[in-house]
């Protein structure tokens, strides 16, 4: 199995737990004094988070791909009830492809997006 591995550091632990287990639909695996790790098969996804105080220098953003647009759909009902307050982003050519997908941030101001190609500009 191969797993994309993402590491973070964010400001609290427990906070960003809370978010991830709300994006992910997941428990973390692993929590260990200030480092709690997220295996997922679906998104394959390797998250781990270790408090430590979070640099300002960060200014990109990550993303899930699903695929369909019901899932998109079934995420952001699940983080609008969980309180997330993800940003809808329907039909838009981002990126060079037409997207449906919305935008949460964690609680370290990280943006996640959850999106479907819905189809790529230059690709048959």
């Amino acid at each position: 199995m191969r797993r994309l591995h993402v590491a973070l550091n964010v400001s609290q632990l427990d906070r960003s737990i809370a978010f991830y287990e709300q994006l992910l639909g997941t428990r973390p695996v692993r929590r260990i004094g200030d480092y709690a790790q997220f295996l997922t098969d679906e998104p394959a996804l390797n998250l781990a988070l270790t408090e430590h105080p979070v640099s300002e220098i960060f200014r990109g953003h990550f993303g899930i791909e699903v695929g369909d647009p019901t899932m998109v759909e079934d995420a952001l009902q699940r983080l609008t009830t969980a309180g997330l307050m993800p940003e809808p982003e329907p039909d838009v050519n981002c990126c060079h492809a037409r997207q449906e997908k919305f935008w949460v941030r964690d609680p370290d101001g990280h943006r996640w997006e959850i999106f479907w190609v819905r189809s790529r500009e230059g690709l048959s």
